[in-house]
Order: C-alpha cells, then sequence, then structure tokens
C-alpha cells in the first residue's frame, strides 16, 4: 500500500493537455463502488489513482482509507477501469479514518498527509494509538522519502478543539489548510477555519512545471474562521482546493428546504488576500429534468429553484476533486441509481470553469547551415485558429548559444487554445510547430523552444558519378544535414568477421569494388550514437557509382533511456529479473512518450555461422518486444532488428569482450 500513495506521480507530461471531445459523465460500479460508502475521491494528479475513504469488508474496521488504481492509464480520455482497492493497512484502525488531503511534493510524490480520526489508545499495534481531544481530530503523516513509510500519526494540537474537526484540506503551496468544525466562534453548524503556517527558504533551483511547496514542517498557527463570505449558520463541509490554490471547493446545504448539501466554489482574490462570495457550481449547469441512474447531471446539484421535482433534491453532493489538468471532477453522492450508499462519480469540468492565464512562449531560431549554428533573423507568425494573432520576429545573435536560457525572441499567448506557429527566413525552408495549450495548463508557465531552419538547397543530382568507383557512403549529422569529420567506418560481411575500417578521403568513405553479398556498415563518431547500416545484394548496383549518406543522431538527441543495454549468457534468449527492471523503466518513458518509435536490435558474438547468429540475435530482440508488449508499448511503436556480429562494443577475441556483444540495445528511429 505504501508503494501506491508513494508513486502518485505526474507521468505524462503537465504542460500541454489533450484535446477535449464531449464526453458522457458517468458513475462507477464494483469494484469501485459497494453498497456501502465510498467517499471523498482524491484523484491524483494524472489520474493513476483514486485514493477515498470507505465502511466496506476487508478494512481495519469503521471508515478506512483505500487505494485503487486506473488500468486505463494513461489514456486521460478513455473510461477509467479501476481496480479492486487496497486497503491502507499502514495508517487505518478499528477505528475512523477519512476525509483526508494529500499533499505533493516538487517531484509530485506525497509528502505529507493530514485525515480524519478519533482518539484511541487500545490499539495492539503501538504505531496506531491516537492521542487527541474528544470527537473528531485532524491527524498528520509525513512520509520516508527513503524507506517509503510513513511516520507515527501526529495528533495537530495547535489546530484541533474539544469539538468536531475535520476534513482537512491543504493547500498546493503547503501554507494554508482549510477544515471543518463546529466549535465556537463560527456562524453556526459546520463552517469553515483556515490556519496558515510560514514559508520557508528554497534553496534547490525551482522547476516551473512542477507544485513547490512553500510552506513545508512549521508549526500550524491558530486557526481563524473563513467569516462571513464562505461560511452562514448552516453546514460547510468537505473544503478541496484547485491544484493552482486559487479556487476552494467545498459543500454547503446553505438554503437547502430539505438540508441536502450541494457544491460551491470560491475564487481566491489575490489583491485582497481572501476568498470571495461562493458560487453554486451546479448554476447554469443544472438541470429541471428527471435524470436516470446513467448520468450525473450537468454537472453536479439539485435545481436552484425547485420548480421541478428532481431525483437530486432529496441527494447529498460531498467532497470532490480535479485532476491536474482540470479535465475531470471526481466526487461523491448518495444520489438515486448508485450502488449504496455513498457513491464515487466522474464528470467534465465545464469549459468556464477551466483557467486562462498568461503564458510565455519563447527561444531560438537558429540558422542551421553551419556546423556552429547562430541565431537567424526570422519572422513568427501565431495563428489562432485560422487567423495570426500576433507577428513576432527573431533577430540574429552569435556568441555561445549553449548557455541556459539563449533566446532571440519571446512573446506571451493566452492558454486555453491550440496555436500553430509559422517559423520563415529567406534562403530557408519554413517550418512550424504546433502549442496546445487546451485543459488547465496553470498560472505561469512557459515553453522553450529551439527552432533550426535549413537552408534552400539545390537538388541533388541523382545519376551516377562516373568519378566514383564502386561505393561511396558519406556520414552527416541527422538533424542539420552537415558532414560529420570525426566519423569512422566499419565494414563487416560474412567472410569479414572482424569488420574492416575504411579509409576516410575528404569526408567520405570509398568501396572500390563492389561487395558481392550483403554488407553492414557500423558508423561511429565522438558526440554521435553509433550506427550499423545494414545492405541486402539485390540493392548494390542501384548504389553504384553515388553517394550515399548514412546519418547519426547527437546524444544530446537521445533520452538517456536509449542507452539501456540488456546482456544475454552464451546461447541464452531469456530475460533476467533484473532487465525486466531495466524493461519496465523503458516501457514507461515510450507510454509517457507516445510520439517515440524504437528499434530493438539483438546482437550476438561472432561464434557460429551468420545463420544462427541472425536466428539467436532475433530471438533475444523478440524477447524484449513481447515484455514491452506485456507492460503496454503498442506493437506498432517497435521494430525487431537481427544484427550478427557487426555491431561489436567489445572485442571478440577474449570471453569478457564476446558477453558484452551479447545483448539488446534500442534505436530511435523516426
Amino acid at each position: 500500500m505504501k508503494k501506491l500513495l508513494t508513486f502518485l506521480i505526474i507521468l505524462a507530461f503537465p504542460l500541454l493537455a489533450q484535446p477535449l471531445p464531449k464526453v458522457k459523465d458517468v458513475r462507477f460500479y464494483q469494484p469501485l463502488n459497494t453498497q456501502n460508502v465510498e467517499y471523498n475521491p482524491i484523484i491524483s494528479p494524472t489520474g493513476r489513482y483514486l485514493v477515498f475513504q470507505s465502511n466496506r469488508p476487508g478494512g481495519e474496521g469503521g471508515m478506512d482509507i483505500w487505494v485503487s488504481e486506473n488500468l486505463s492509464f494513461p489514456d486521460r480520455m478513455k473510461l477509467p477501469v479501476w481496480s479492486p482497492p487496497k486497503n491502507f493497512r499502514e495508517l487505518n484502525t478499528s477505528n475512523f479514518e477519512g476525509m483526508f488531503s494529500i499533499l505533493f511534493d516538487e517531484e509530485e510524490k506525497p509528502y505529507e498527509l493530514y485525515f480524519t480520526s478519533v482518539r484511541d489508545k487500545t490499539q495492539a499495534d503501538p504505531k496506531k494509538n491516537r492521542e487527541g481531544y474528544d470527537g473528531l481530530n485532524i491527524y498528520y503523516t509525513k512520509i520516508n522519502q527513503r524507506t517509503g513509510l510513513w511516520s507515527i500519526p501526529v495528533h495537530l494540537n495547535e489546530v484541533n478543539s474539544h469539538f468536531e474537526d475535520k476534513m482537512p484540506a491543504v493547500s498546493p503551496d503547503g501554507c494554508s489548510m482549510v477544515f471543518s468544525s463546529n466549535r465556537p466562534g463560527g456562524l453556526g453548524g459546520f463552517d469553515l477555519w483556515i490556519s496558515k503556517r510560514e514559508p520557508i527558504t528554497e534553496t534547490k533551483e525551482k522547476n516551473p512545471d512542477k507544485p513547490t511547496i512553500q510552506c513545508r514542517d512549521g508549526v500550524w498557527q491558530k486557526p481563524i474562521s473563513m467569516g462571513t463570505l464562505i461560511n452562514t449558520n448552516d453546514d460547510e463541509i468537505s473544503p478541496r482546493y484547485h491544484w493552482d490554490g486559487l479556487r476552494l471547493y467545498f459543500s454547503s446545504n446553505r438554503g437547502d428546504k430539505n438540508r441536502k448539501f450541494s457544491f460551491y466554489y470560491s475564487e481566491y482574490d489575490e489583491s485582497q488576500k481572501t476568498f470571495v462570495t461562493p458560487v453554486l457550481l451546479g448554476s447554469p449547469f443544472n438541470t429541471k429534468e428527471q435524470l436516470s441512474g446513467e448520468s450525473t447531471g450537468f454537472p453536479f446539484d439539485t435545481p436552484a429553484d425547485y420548480s421541478t421535482y428532481s431525483l437530486w433534491e432529496e441527494s447529498d453532493n460531498e467532497g470532490i476533486s480535479v485532476t491536474f489538468d482540470d479535465l475531470w471532477f471526481y466526487f461523491s453522492s448518495n444520489r438515486p441509481g448508485g450502488e449504496g450508499q455513498f457513491d464515487i462519480y466522474r464528470t467534465m469540468v465545464p469549459e468556464d470553469l477551466r483557467r486562462s492565464y498568461e503564458f510565455l512562449f519563447r527561444g531560438l531560431v537558429l540558422d542551421g547551415s553551419e556546423a556552429i549554428m547562430i541565431g537567424l533573423d526570422s519572422t513568427l507568425k501565431i495563428y489562432d485558429d485560422t487567423r495570426p494573432i500576433q507577428v513576432i520576429t527573431s533577430k540574429r545573435i552569435g556568441g555561445d548559444l549553449s548557455i541556459a536560457d539563449a533566446e532571440n525572441f519571446r512573446t506571451t499567448i493566452k492558454t486555453g487554445k491550440v496555436y500553430r506557429v509559422e517559423v520563415s527566413s529567406p534562403g530557408f525552408h519554413p517550418t512550424e510547430l504546433l502549442l496546445d495549450l487546451r485543459g488547465n495548463v496553470g498560472k505561469d508557465k512557459e515553453q522553450y523552444s529551439q527552432i533550426i531552419l535549413q537552408p534552400i538547397r539545390q537538388a541533388k543530382d541523382e545519376r551516377p558519378d562516373k568519378t566514383i568507383q564502386g561505393i561511396r557512403f558519406i556520414v552527416k549529422d541527422k538533424k542539420t544535414d552537415l558532414v560529420i569529420p570525426n566519423a569512422i567506418c566499419y565494414y563487416f560481411d560474412d567472410l569479414t568477421r572482424k569488420g574492416k575500417s575504411l579509409e576516410s578521403k575528404d569526408a567520405h568513405f570509398d568501396l572500390e569494388k563492389s561487395p558481392t553479398m550483403d554488407f553492414e556498415i557500423l558508423v561511429r563518431a565522438k558526440g554521435f550514437k553509433e550506427e550499423t547500416f545494414l545492405f541486402a545484394k539485390e540493392k548494390i548496383s542501384g548504389m553504384e557509382g553515388k553517394d550515399t549518406v548514412l546519418y547519426l543522431r547527437n546524444l544530446n538527441d537521445f533520452d538517456s533511456l536509449y542507452n539501456t543495454i540488456i546482456y544475454f549468457p552464451f546461447n541464452e534468449r531469456t530475460l533476467s529479473d533484473e532487465d525486466k527492471k531495466k524493461l519496465d523503466l523503458f516501457a514507461d518513458f515510450l507510454i509517457q512518450h507516445k510520439n517515440e518509435k524504437v528499434e530493438i536490435g539483438g546482437h550476438t558474438d561472432n561464434i557460429g555461422n551468420k545463420e544462427y547468429n541472425i536466428s539467436l540475435s532475433e530471438d533475444r530482440a523478440i524477447s524484449v518486444y513481447q515484455y514491452l508488449r506485456l507492460k503496454g508499448v503498442p506493437k506498432e511503436r517497435m521494430k525487431v532488428q537481427a544484427y550478427h556480429y557487426s555491431q561489436p562494443i567489445s572485442e571478440n577475441e577474449t570471453e569478457e569482450g564476446r558477453s558484452r556483444n551479447r545483448r539488446v540495445n534500442f534505436k530511435k528511429i523516426d
């Protein structure tokens, strides 16, 4: 259980949201919902995990905290399929645990957990004994980043009272906690109270695309009532912060003739340093039609004017959270048509509740005609749908452009739309890129882009060059199309197993005598990922008298996971447990980066004949392919390639060297 709560991380990239098609609101069936209570759902930022409270069978007793995993992850638009929930036994006792809040750290992992429980000194496990006052109390636990275990829960003396204190909601920056209490000093019933703690001094560099805990491990100040703008003489319960900390959701039965709870939200006024008058979340999306159990409504609540009887008039809507991209609300309700008492539902966030922020777009437009690129004069047209909304220019600059944040253009646009950016300059091929800023991208975000324009060159003469005898190879940079001056080429065929170095003449490599069999060329260059190029016998005649370009990719263009190597014992094809751990990381990377395609290359030493080695290397590559398929990587994004002994990474003269050549490695492909 601790592992599930430890890895509630954002795996999909958070900056660019996905398209927002119209989808049907849903309620969830078993195993997520049961005939018992499923309440206060908290969805992890990407929607991979759902944490909630329930008194379902199989727990420690009473109300417990449970966790379920979305088996449809990482597809955010597909209907979630929830795994059978697991009990958070590390925290739960035979009494009440629930109504909680999770604070995520800069790595987007759980850092602190605040929950509601009761005083209890009778637990057999001393770690589960609870200090505290009478009634409900708020407790705190912090995860040990080294062991992954949660600390012994601590009673928050500075926050709790001798009355009912429950339902904590901690702001994403860790500086504020809102909770519900019936203590004296409020307006009546349960009111919302707020406690704050002081910011800490950050010593490490912040990542603007990740949440930052500005206040942590400090002492909470004495709570104060949120006042008449938020509270009434009725009940305000189940607060929950929006992930940007600038909106507070909660439930209230204010003005309801049947004392039923509906959802409200309040925006934070940064100039006044306070939350403003709440708005009924259902208005103007309330329906006046009787709804079936297959719908959550638009989106949540009872008709405000009670002009038409509705199923919603006899239901409560309590406990709400929103995904990091602002696409989905998860909430609990005891409305008719569910599995039992309170159930968990999901609905899309209405468009007008998604925020629009200032977004900084900046970067470098580079001249790709030289090995050492400089900034280029260019025009950038930024289109909103079909018309240009901005025309900006980049300036020609030189110097060391490898330094961080070197730029020759910047502009500000609004989130919530898709932008097409056209980049052009005289004498260069134009290019374009898309900025998909739909969904809730967030506040104070930016994108830095390096855009390389390639010069317009005359078309190549494809006729054979009579000055070339045999076959000529030229090694170039894949990105810039420039010749790589320090390249080395090795020739392999079935008779030349150890490989033959090709002499470099004027930055090209010649085979003066055309091969009579299949052959391969291994190319290496400092700063580039080595590649092996295979040439079939039947294609040799078409290569004679022409330049054959061999492209290498700069190592900086690769994620470090592409350096993963799976080694095999002599004549072996099966994967070890250690191999599978490496492949788990690679599978996660491919699932997150949906545009990446990979070649899975199998290799052998030079013992055995070519046919056997090709079969063996193919078996090794297939074993890796099959494992990645089991982990959810689509087959169309993987290609299996069998090599034999033409791409050694060590000498084949020793057993140690041969053991390093018996391997599977990976190559990024377009």
